[in-house]
């Protein structure tokens, strides 16, 4: 007899990714948004990672423990160089984007390959990649914004 050979795992794996790939490509901050004059700078302890300027963003699964489930969260950022400092303009939503959006500029502290708020969240280069993480929880890839590099 013929079984089927798509498993629950393996469709929830495959789902994810399609997820993934179709939120990775619908970049939330555009040109437009950087284009203009900052309203706040970052602080530089030392000049940024070259890899770390220009947009980039992931999805990140942040699990809710009081509900049981898991909430994907797209992160992104632009880092930009200007009048002699650097800006970061960021872009994160909570709850599929109904309970909270964190969008703007933001005053975080650039420490070589990391950027890092006061809250918990860093961004940083490591080996030639671009990472998002939250507090102590597992870093998650990021992928340039199309366009932005």
């Amino acid at each position: 007899m013929w079984k089927p050979c798509i498993t629950d795992t393996s469709l929830a794996i495959c789902l994810s990714f399609l997820l993934h790939s179709a939120c990775a490509q619908a970049a939330h901050i555009q040109p437009a948004d950087v284009a203009g004059s900052p309203t706040v700078y970052c602080r530089v302890l030392k000049e940024p990672n070259p890899l770390l300027l220009g947009g980039w963003q992931c999805i990140w699964p942040r699990f809710i423990a009081k509900r049981g489930e898991t909430d994907t969260n797209p992160v992104e950022f632009w880092l930009v160089k200007r009048d002699g400092g650097y800006a970061l303009y960021f872009y994160r939503t909570k709850d599929n984007g109904r309970e909270k959006k964190y969008i703007g500029w933001k005053e975080w502290k650039i420490n070589g390959d990391e950027i890092v708020s006061e809250t918990g969240v860093r961004l940083f280069a490591e080996k030639g990649a671009v990472f998002f993480q939250w507090q102590y929880e597992a870093p998650i890839r990021m992928t340039p914004i199309e366009g932005s590099r």
